[in-house]
C-alpha cells in the first residue's frame, strides 16, 4: 500500500495537469497559476486528502475557483475596504489565498451540507 502523501501527490498532479487545458477559457491565466501552485501544496499537506480523487478534486476545483473568484474577490475587497484599490497585486494575493484555503474548506463544506441533509 503507497503511503498518503505519495498518493495525494500523484493524485496533484493529476488535477493540475487537469487544470491546465482549462487556461484557454480562463481570462485570469495567472490567477489560475497561482491557485494551482497553492492548492497543490496545500493538497499536499492536508491529511484529509489521502487519496488520488480527492487530490485531483482539490487541485482543480480550487485552481479554477481562483482563477474565476479573485476577480471578483478583488472587487469584493476593494468596496468593502477604504483606502484598497484593485489593482493586479491585489487580484493575484487573493488567487493565491483562494488557492490555498479551498482545498480544507470544501471538505468542511460538504460535511456540514451532509449533517443538514441527512438531519431534515
Amino acid at each position: 500500500m503507497a503511503e498518503p502523501n505519495s498518493t495525494a501527490l500523484a493524485g496533484a498532479k493529476i488535477g493540475a495537469g487537469t487544470a491546465l487545458p482549462f487556461a484557454f477559457f480562463v481570462p485570469q491565466i495567472d490567477a489560475l497559476v497561482l491557485g494551482m501552485i497553492a492548492a497543490f501544496l496545500a493538497s499536499i499537506m492536508l491529511k484529509k486528502i489521502d487519496d488520488r480523487p480527492k487530490a485531483v478534486a482539490a487541485v482543480l476545483l480550487s485552481s479554477l475557483l481562483a482563477a474565476y473568484c479573485s476577480p471578483v474577490a478583488a472587487q469584493w475587497v476593494a468596496s468593502a475596504i477604504s483606502g484598497i484599490s484593485i489593482t493586479e497585486e491585489l487580484r493575484l494575493t487573493l488567487a493565491l489565498l483562494i488557492g490555498a484555503v479551498t482545498p480544507s474548506i470544501v471538505p468542511i463544506a460538504i460535511a456540514a451540507i451532509g449533517k443538514k441533509v441527512k438531519g431534515a
